[in-house]
């Protein structure tokens, strides 16, 4: 049984609360798998019940077997806590980010990207690059893309748009500021929006009609905490080249 094939499966059926509750539990994977059903649900201020229900929507039969699993599959992540640790395996990271990555989800933001006027894409900090790089991909094959990693030009940018329109909000934690604020604006404007972050409760995938998740690989040394975005870069890649695949006999070479 793959961990994170199942909640790829099963996340749309989560609701805010259950995401708190996975959040919780990668955060502290170590902590819960130590932990009876009550003991957690105490903690995260929930019914035994409702822990109970939330590991059956991700497809597991209980919360023994949803600890089990999320015991084996992150027993040798270090704790983000520790004050130096080893670089995870950024292979591993990206084969977890494949997995939650469903077709389903893939087809219907391709469907998204193909269907709307132009995209918006909005980023900032070290998650521009994958963004305005998957921008630059769009734009060779004449999908009008543009990406904005200012807060004023993110702002004039939702405040034009319709819901002839697509957002793609990059943010790896999901709660930053400047790409929920127009992100925001973009929606009340009808625009459609996907989300690319962190597996768990944030208010970026909560928002939006689409979310894309990545495992970033993160440790710290020397006190520098490292956060990659490569996993964001490869999702990126991976929707360009499914785009082709799928739509590009109707682009001809400028």
């Amino acid at each position: 049984m793959d961990f994170f094939a199942h909640i790829a499966e099963h996340t749309p059926q989560l609701n805010r609360n259950d995401n708190e509750i996975l959040s919780y539990c990668i955060r502290n994977h170590a902590l819960v798998s130590t932990l009876k059903v009550a003991d957690l649900a105490e903690r995260l201020f929930v019914s035994p019940a409702s822990v109970v229900r939330f590991c059956k929507k991700l497809g597991f039969s209980g919360f023994s077997e949803f600890k089990a699993a999320l015991r084996i599959e992150l027993a040798d992540v270090p704790p983000p806590h520790r004050a130096e640790s080893r670089p995870v395996d950024f292979f591993r990271d990206i084969h977890k980010t494949i997995q939650m990555v469903p077709e389903e989800t893939v087809e219907r933001i391709l469907e998204l990207i193909h269907t709307k006027r132009r995209i918006e894409i909005y980023a900032v900090g070290s998650s521009r690059m994958p963004a305005a790089e998957l921008a630059k991909r769009f734009q060779i094959i004449g999908k009008p893309a543009f990406c904005y990693d200012d807060s004023t030009l993110m702002n004039i940018s939702a405040r034009q748009l319709t819901k002839e329109d697509l957002v793609l909000a990059l943010s790896v934690s999901g709660e930053t500021s400047l790409v929920i604020a127009a992100a925001n604006m973009a929606k009340s404007r009808g625009a459609a929006i996907v989300s690319f972050t962190n597996l768990g409760s944030n208010t970026l995938s909560d928002m939006a009609d689409e979310n894309i998740y990545v495992t970033s690989t993160n440790f710290v040394k020397s006190g520098l905490q490292v956060l990659s975005r490569v996993e964001l870069l490869i999702v990126c890649e991976y929707l360009f080249f499914r785009y082709i695949e799928s739509y590009g006999s109707e682009y001809r070479p400028g």
